[in-house]
């Protein structure tokens, strides 16, 4: 597959912004969720300043998402969040996030979202739903803030990051 999310510019056509949960809006530090670097100035650019609605899709369950998400203190800052229930399965353990839901609830044109994930499939879902996707690293990743994204263009291209940590994370 293409780099396909390598762009990192939230258009000014946006009017909704999907956000994958784990290791995207969130990530696991000590004994708890904490807010990805940068994270609370992107939403509020975006949700405050612009006034787009952001919902998290993610696989896990909805109290889980609302807990990671309470903990890291962005729960206020979603509009809406649709957890596994909102994926299809694919075989083989592997699931697809159903973008098509929010696009349809909240009336919104795939080509008027994006979706920002951090994995392949966040890539394949997007790309499946038609909506312009941003790849995120993982948390693994100090040097990311969500900060480089309000702006745009950022530096960062998920390929040259895909390929760190495959050579970082490389099974002996």
């Amino acid at each position: 597959m293409e780099d396909f999310g390598s762009d990192t510019i939230i258009s000014p056509r946006v009017r909704l912004i999907l956000m994958d949960c784990f290791e995207t809006l969130v990530q696991f530090h000590g004994h708890g969720y904490i807010a990805r670097q940068g994270v609370e100035p992107f939403l509020d650019t975006f949700t405050v300043g612009q006034r787009i609605p952001v919902v998290v899709i993610s696989d896990a369950p909805e109290a889980v998402i609302v807990g990671a998400l309470r903990q890291a203190g962005l729960l206020a800052r979603i509009a809406t969040i649709h957890d596994g229930r909102v994926s299809e399965p694919l075989g083989e353990g592997r699931s697809r996030k159903r973008l098509d839901v929010p696009l349809f609830e909240l009336g919104v044109r795939p080509d008027q979202a994006v979706f920002i994930g951090d994995s392949q499939l966040d890539a394949e879902a997007a790309q499946f739903y038609k909506v312009p996707f941003i790849r995120v690293p993982r948390s693994e990743d100090r040097s990311f803030s969500f900060a480089r994204l309000i702006a745009g263009p950022s530096r960062y291209r998920s390929g040259e990051f895909d390929e760190h940590v495959k050579n970082e994370y490389r099974q002996p």
